[in-house]
């Protein structure tokens, strides 16, 4: 055997003069493939002026004294190129890239997670990721600094983007793998604060609306917050004669308890609780005859108001403050009592307080 199985390094034979020549050539090898650093691999043809030293890997269609050397290791050595066929499993870094590539037998592959542009599939910290959690870690604590060493701005800000509003970029934050609290965007674009006591069912302890700001706590009572929504009616519209309606409130200027619990025409208690419900409806020209009432769940009746035979009157009211549990619906109904004529409706203002 003239050459090492692996390197190919030429081995000194028995009685061979000359010795050193063949020794000098097995380092010159050894010297150009150990701790592989490549300058390039996009050149089909050799660089004029190249050092000693210099490595590349071939790039395809090579020519002129590269010729045939397609994806070799070309060395400059002794003022002259070498070839250097690889073999599988090699590593090369390609300076020009910041990358680490891999033969393969065929090509040269890049090494999954070995760019640093960071474009890492999956990291983990004394812990194994996965295809949903892609960055695991696990440790007594996390660290995340302004950059003083760039330097950067001095600040610092932990990015969470989801793709639509129904989605969710929250904090999650579970006790032996089951969900107790939560913060972010989940479900819409409010702010959420939410708990729960066994990681299935959860509660909205604070909601932030994010047109108004405005904060509610649904799950809390008077002594510790308040709840309000205030829905405005749209003018010009007449009121049904003898049939009573559901009054809609084309416009919601607050609303503390979140979009589940109102859609316009129907409040629903987003929490069992105590609620004050008032309902203000102006009515353009004389009426002679109108009511206005509460409808609970559907079926009940409460706070009936009527005006009868007092055509000085155009403002009608009704208020009631009603026990709720988790679900229930009120809308507020209204007719005018008087089938000859159909007054409009100037004015409607809907409002809901949590007591308690």
């Amino acid at each position: 055997m003239e050459n090492t199985p692996i390197l190919k390094l030429p081995l000194i034979m028995p009685s061979q003069m000359q010795q050193f020549v063949t020794h000098n050539e097995a380092l010159t090898l050894l010297d150009g493939i150990t701790q592989l650093s490549v300058i390039a691999r996009t050149l089909a043809v050799a660089p004029a002026g190249a050092s000693e030293g210099d490595r590349y890997i071939v790039a395809a269609d090579a020519s002129g004294e590269w010729d045939g050397w397609d994806l070799a290791i070309a060395l400059r050595a002794d003022g002259a190129w070498r070839q250097i066929a690889p073999g599988a499993g090699w590593l090369a870094w390609v300076q020009a890239e910041n990358l680490l590539v891999a033969w393969d037998g065929a090509a040269w592959t890049p090494v999954s997670g070995a760019g640093s542009d960071g474009n890492f599939p999956t990291v983990g910290v004394n812990a194994s990721p996965d295809s949903t959690n892609r960055i695991a870690i696990k440790s007594d604590a996390a660290l995340f600094s302004h950059d003083d060493v760039t330097p950067g701005s001095g600040d610092i800000r932990i990015k969470a983007n989801k793709a639509a509003a129904g989605k969710t970029a929250s904090f999650l934050f579970q006790d032996n793998w089951s969900g107790r609290a939560e913060f972010g965007l989940a479900g819409d674009d409010d702010f959420h604060v939410k708990v729960s006591a066994d990681g299935s069912s959860w509660k909205d302890a604070l909601i932030i609306n994010r047109s108004t700001g405005a904060v509610s706590m649904p799950f809390t009572s008077l002594g510790g917050s308040l709840s309000i929504l205030t829905a405005e009616g749209t003018a010009g519209t007449s009121m049904p004669s003898n049939t009573y309606v559901d009054q809609t409130f084309g416009t919601t200027s607050r609303n503390d308890f979140g979009s589940g619990a109102w859609n316009g025409t129907t409040f629903t208690a987003p929490a069992a609780g105590v609620y004050d419900f008032s309902a203000v409806l102006g009515v353009d020209g004389n009426p002679s005859s109108t009511s206005i009432y509460f409808y609970k769940n559907g079926a009940t009746q409460l706070a009936f108001n009527e005006i009868v035979g007092n055509s000085g009157q155009n403002t009608i009211a009704s208020r009631a403050v009603l026990t709720l549990a988790t679900g229930d619906t009120v809308r507020a109904r209204m007719r005018h009592n008087d089938p000859s004529t159909q007054p409009g409706l100037g004015s409607a203002v809907f409002s809901i307080l949590r007591l308690g």
